[in-house]
């Protein structure tokens, strides 16, 4: 709660926010939801669990530890480099096509039968997987699975921010983005534990269907976004789904939050209804804002896998293997652990530093991780030819200094991609949002599938050094596209975020905008908040939450 002597001005605040967004309403302008708070807003309700971060987490990281477990069990001999390659890759694949099919129709099917959809084809995937007597069928089972990690990649986030409280919502997204590589790192943990246990791989595969058939049993008591339900003129189911989430709320927040709701929809809604499909296609391209912000989020996506650091998940057993350590899967366990706690850590910063100053502050970190492991396998491979060679033993000294380079890389990794990729959505418009995070996550596994098809094969031929060389140009091809094309969003509202493209790229009007809020803040600090005359109820409303204020 505030001290006694801090509560008028709170009031006073919260009723001159009311009276903005009151006025804006009645103009039919949209108005930003930050502007109407509600008590105990910070609060995050319990069906906001990310299971489908888990989940998504857990069965892209299995694969490593998982597949050299394999053995000779389904072909007659050990898996070739390009075997496994395509087993890790089908994911990939499927997921491409979960995320279009699934994205796509989130609207019509809505967010809780997509996510449905995601469970059943997780727990499809697992079991056909798990039950594997060949190749062939392992490789369609990881096909089946990959959809549901497409669609809970493009759906979680979208429902979660739909769901979640204004104040609690970069929270909320966020424990999404921190479930992925805390479920990498579950699946790399149970795997190091279980290097002697007989069927260990079909155990770990399988073990993908307790995560995704708790969140079908619980998605009977979660409710539907309150943009779907307004989609389909389901106004009072809105409502009530409004009030679950702002428990604390008085009425008359409640209907102005609606009020937003359904403004914002048929803002979204109105290209769709004024154009076909095709003028939608071209505009998304021809309009420059459009095109540069969807090229801003897409690069970072596209990036943030060409940094290489899904390659130490999905080849952990194997790389760690020929780097001689006797449970290669517990190797695994070292970037794992470390992008988890460093994302966590990322997280915290964020809205302190901000994207731009995340990326900008320690994506260098990335490079000097990359440039230390290169000089040490050149070092370490010289014995064996530049290359990686089974059964070698290796000097330990070479392979900790490997290792070490390797979490000094996944230390810069964690703090920015890791979980800068996943707040694309504010940099894109409103009546894009849907289309141009589909494209940018699109892009992403597209990526991805390019760095899981050809990792193995380049130790073969570009030799380890030239390999994580060849990831190392593509960290610095980044950061470099980074500083003259990724502003700073921090401090400005979803849709000031947008405005920056209207001129370039924003990153000197980010600055500019951010400098004249900080000034503007300071004058209305130091004169006082006044809270405009003609606000109906502005009193009571007031009184709704004054436990919790946030700067205008």
């Amino acid at each position: 709660m505030l001290p006694d002597n801090d509560i008028a001005p709170a009031v006073e605040e919260r009723a001159r926010r009311l009276s903005v967004a009151a006025s804006e309403i009645n103009h039919g302008n949209l108005v930003d939801e930050n502007l109407i708070i509600a008590e105990n807003e910070d609060k995050m309700t319990p069906y906001l669990a990310a299971l489908g971060g888990f989940l998504y987490g857990y069965d892209t990281g299995v694969v490593g530890v998982a597949l050299p477990y394999v053995g000779t069990q389904l072909t007659g001999k050990a898996l070739s480099y390009g075997q496994q390659e395509i087993a890790t890759a089908a994911t990939t694949i499927g997921s491409i096509f979960g995320a279009a099919i699934l994205g796509l129709f989130a609207d019509k099917w809505g967010r809780k039968l997509c996510l449905l959809i995601a469970d059943l084809f997780f727990t499809a995937g697992a079991i056909v997987i798990a039950s594997s007597f060949s190749l062939g069928q392992l490789i369609a089972g990881r096909l089946i699975l990959g959809v549901g990690v497409g669609g809970a990649a493009v759906i979680c986030p979208l429902y979660i921010t739909e769901l979640a409280p204004t104040a609690a919502r970069g929270r909320c997204v966020g424990t999404n983005g921190f479930c992925i590589p805390f479920g990498q790192t579950v699946s790399v943990a149970i795997g190091a534990g279980m290097q002697h246990v007989p069927h260990n791989w079909r155990i770990l595969f399988g073990l993908g269907v307790v995560p995704s058939l708790l969140q079908l049993c619980l998605m009977h008591f979660m409710p539907e976004s309150p943009r779907v339900l307004i989609l389909r003129g389901q106004d009072d189911k809105a409502r009530e789904v409004l009030k679950k989430i702002y428990a604390y709320a008085s009425p008359e927040i409640i209907e102005l939050k609606l009020k937003i709701v359904k403004d914002h929809v048929a803002a979204t809604t109105r290209l769709q209804r004024s154009t076909t499909f095709w003028q939608r296609t071209k505009k998304l391209w021809v309009y420059k804002p459009y095109r540069r912000s969807i090229f801003t989020v897409s690069f970072i996506q596209v990036f943030g896998q060409f940094t290489g650091y899904n390659t130490l998940l999905y080849y952990a057993g194997t790389l760690f293997g020929l780097l001689g350590l006797s449970n290669p899967s517990v190797g695994g366990l070292i970037p794992s652990i470390t992008n988890t706690f460093f994302l966590l850590c990322g997280m915290v910063m964020v809205d302190r530093i901000g994207r731009r100053g995340l990326l900008m502050k320690f994506g260098p970190i990335m490079v000097i991780g990359l440039t230390w492991c290169l000089v040490s396998f050149y070092y370490m491979c010289k014995p064996t030819g530049g290359y990686l060679e089974e059964g070698y033993v290796y000097p330990q000294k070479l392979v900790g200094m490997v290792i070490a380079g390797i979490v000094v890389f996944v230390v810069g990794f964690g703090s920015t991609y890791a979980h800068l990729c996943w707040y694309q959505s504010e940099y894109l418009a409103l009546e894009i949002r849907a289309a141009g995070s589909a494209i940018s996550t699109t892009a992403s596994f597209s990526a991805n599938l390019i760095v899981a098809v050809t990792f193995l094969t380049e130790l073969e031929n570009l030799t380890p050094a030239g390999t994580y060389g060849l990831y190392l140009c593509f960290i610095i091809i980044g950061l470099v596209l980074a500083y003259f094309c990724y502003p700073e969003t921090k401090g400005l509202s979803v849709d000031e975020a947008f405005t920056l493209f209207s001129d370039n790229y924003g990153v000197k009007k980010s600055k500019e905008m951010r400098k004249a809020k900080i000034g503007m803040a300071k004058t209305y600090n130091e004169a006082g908040p006044v809270s405009p005359p003609g606000l109906p109820n502005s009193e009571t409303a007031a009184k709704g939450g004054i436990a919790h204020v946030e700067e205008a």
